[in-house]
């Protein structure tokens, strides 16, 4: 697919050069061909263009997901799923929209971070995958997380106060209301509001972090003062007892659970081509 983009781009009237992800610093990699570049086409996943994303910030090249992944949330949000016509109109119109990225440790992130289930299945199948996946991939990782996972304890500060001691649960800090299966558990997050979005769902174990995400894909209301309330801020610290794995915008973060973090947010640091 990336070849048949490069092709029908220079047919026209673009020039085009046709760079492979790498799990490298992007340095190595896209510093070259990003030189003077218009834009930087990403055709793939979430995970794709967030590989890709911190080269992009670093030399302000606005980005264009071309959606090849499993679940595409970047593209969802932006509206990139009319395919190669789609993007040449984007490129001609050159209409772009600034976005926060956020940061989870050394991790960036453009969608969420999560500590807890979800995290859990993401660390299951990257530790067993071979190649591409599908939805069905998730499955087994699932059914064994339901078995095993149980909620750590987390403790909280947002902005420098403290919002939560010792809660067991498991935490979703989103910049970007998109989530898997639309499930889209922080609804009302918006990735240019220059904040992250943390909601702490209250849980022992994988049943109870099941039936929060189900929920939210039933589109079931959160009151105001319920215990997954929302909080917003530019600044989370997060301590987890016992310690527990990271996710970032559906990749595994690490290779060993983390039981401190730091997550931050960069306002309006990543430019977006939009249709």
């Amino acid at each position: 697919m990336a070849s048949q983009t490069r092709d029908a781009l220079r047919r026209e009237g673009f020039e085009v050069s046709l760079v492979e992800t790498r799990l490298a610093p992007w340095q190595t990699w896209l510093a070259a061909p990003l030189q003077d570049a218009r834009a930087l086409v990403v055709v793939g996943g979430d995970g794709a263009i967030r590989l890709a994303a911190p080269a992009a910030v670093a030399l302000d090249v606005p980005v264009f997901h071309l959606p090849l992944g499993t679940e595409n949330l970047f593209s969802r949000e932006f509206g990139t799923r009319g395919g190669v016509p789609q993007l040449v109109s984007a490129l001609r119109g050159g209409r772009t929209r600034r976005i926060d990225v956020g940061h989870a440790g050394e991790e960036p992130f453009l969608l969420m971070a999560s500590l807890g289930f979800d995290a859990a299945i993401v660390h299951d199948l990257s530790a067993r995958r071979r190649g591409p996946i599908s939805h069905l991939s998730y499955l087994a990782p699932m059914f064994r997380s339901m078995r095993s996972w149980r909620a750590p304890r987390f403790s909280v500060t947002v902005d420098g106060r403290t919002v939560m001691e010792a809660r067991r649960g498991f935490l979703i800090v989103a910049n970007c209301r998109q989530y898997a299966a639309r499930a889209d558990p922080v609804p009302d997050a918006d990735p240019a509001d220059g904040l992250l979005d943390l909601v702490c769902f209250p849980c022992r174990g994988a049943p109870g972090a099941f039936a929060w995400l189900l929920r939210a894909r039933l589109r079931v209301p959160r009151r105001a003062d319920a215990p997954a309330a929302t909080v917003r801020g530019r600044t989370i610290e997060v301590r987890c007892d016992p310690a527990a794995h990271l996710q970032v915008d559906g990749d595994a973060a690490g290779t060993v659970p983390v039981s401190a973090l730091r997550l931050s947010i960069e306002p309006a640091a990543l430019s977006v081509l939009v249709p």
